[in-house]
């Protein structure tokens, strides 16, 4: 009765309960979603500083001035200003643009291995609810069969052993049954944690995508993080263009000054011979050899990605064919041999260990594709993951 009432607890309040485009909606408002998208503003904001320059700078002086043959107020007035890489101009809003575009790709990346990480866990914990529901089940119908088998040792139809046997056999489906609810409630937990402002309460699991037998990867130049190396690559080749202009900055100078009764005027320009400098020199290697080591990282990564998606990708074709196995050939035999075995027992054709047998193959095959199918999402998910296809793609 225990398990009964606990069954229909567990499967009577998916009226309010979340569907997994609902959880992924309230991630907009996730603290760690906010953390990655305020980080990555900021740092487009620090990158977009290459592209300002420094406003004019005035200077105002007064003084008091005493001469033999006069005296009075003396005044000068001053605006200077100093452009970096007046020149390069171009060089630099291109690296501001790839440096903006490459944290912006980044950011996107990141924002959407959280989402397939919070698919992953839905799906984990519909499934792991699934095996729970219907592995009670199985032991409610074991524990009705099972008072025929009393009955069958009390009328010397089979051994003591044989009684024995199945009573274990059912005490070890009712001690799984305790494993696969813990296994639920982790799950189940794990779904709340990567969800910090949503307060789940249940979920629907009437949204889950079937296995597929297949799974085309996109083209590879497609991946975020290889989009990412990309763009900042190009930033630091605009860096080097920048740092090679010949002349890094100038300055200029005008000056209005007020001398009792003399009037001066003076205008400077100021400009570093940045050709002569080391410093400049130093840069440009930093930015060539930073744009070779991104080229490098990304050749290496494609390489990465497209082995593991592969390796990944045959696996779930093993699990999808293990899987299509049991679901389509294995368990529609075990059902019609436990129709047969209970319609020869009820005949009086069959026997007792005859129906518990396929009973119990039957039971056996069932949980264990429901759990190869948790297997199978799980893989998936991952494959997802490292190829950055879309959930459903």
């Amino acid at each position: 009765m225990k398990f009964r009432l606990f069954l229909v607890l567990f499967i009577s309040v998916y009226a309010n309960a979340y569907n997994l485009q609902e959880i992924k909606e309230s991630l907009k408002t996730n603290n760690k979603t906010k953390s990655i998208e305020l980080k990555r503003d900021s740092e487009i904001a620090e990158g977009s500083l290459l592209r300002t320059y420094e406003a004019p700078v005035l200077g105002v002086s007064v003084s008091q001035a005493d001469a033999p043959d006069d005296s009075g107020v003396e005044y000068s007035v001053g605006i200077s200003q100093e452009i970096a890489t007046p020149f390069a101009s171009s060089s630099k809003d291109r690296a501001a643009v790839q440096t903006s575009k490459a944290l912006t790709q980044e950011a996107k990346h990141q924002l959407h291995v959280i989402e397939l990480d919070v698919s992953s866990k839905y799906y984990a914990a519909c499934t792991s609810r699934e095996i729970h529901n219907r592995s009670t089940q199985l032991f409610l119908e074991q524990s009705s069969r099972y008072k025929q088998i009393e009955r069958a040792y009390e009328l010397g139809e089979i051994s003591k052993k044989d009684l024995l046997f199945n009573k274990l056999d059912l005490s070890k489906l009712r001690q799984n049954i305790n494993g696969y609810e813990l296994t639920y409630l982790e799950d189940f937990s794990n779904l709340q944690e990567s969800v910090d402002t949503l307060k789940i309460d249940d979920i629907s699991c009437n949204d889950l995508l079937a296995p597929q037998k297949n799974i085309q990867l996109r083209d590879i130049n497609e991946h975020g993080e290889l989009k990412t190396l990309e763009y900042k690559k190009s930033a630091s080749k605009a860096l080097y263009d920048t740092h090679d202009s010949v002349i890094q900055s100038i300055g200029y100078e005008l000056l209005y000054e007020e001398e009792l009764d003399t009037t001066r005027y003076t205008a400077g320009i100021s400009i570093p011979l940045g050709v002569v400098s080391s410093q400049q020199e130093v840069l440009k290697a930093q930015e060539l050899s930073m744009s070779s080591s991104y080229e490098a990282e990304k050749e290496s990564m494609k390489n990465e990605i497209l082995n593991n998606s592969q390796k990944l990708k045959s696996k779930l074709e093993l699990i999808y064919f293990e899987l299509s196995l049991l679901e389509n050939e294995i368990l529609p035999l075990n059902e019609e041999l436990l129709k047969l075995s209970k319609s020869a027992l009820q005949e009086g054709e069959g026997t007792v260990m005859e129906y518990i047998d396929a009973s119990r193959s039957y039971s056996e095959n069932l949980l264990g594709m429901l759990e190869l199918k948790k297997t199978y999402y799980y893989e998936l998910f991952e494959l997802y993951k490292i190829a950055d296809m879309e959930y459903g793609e």
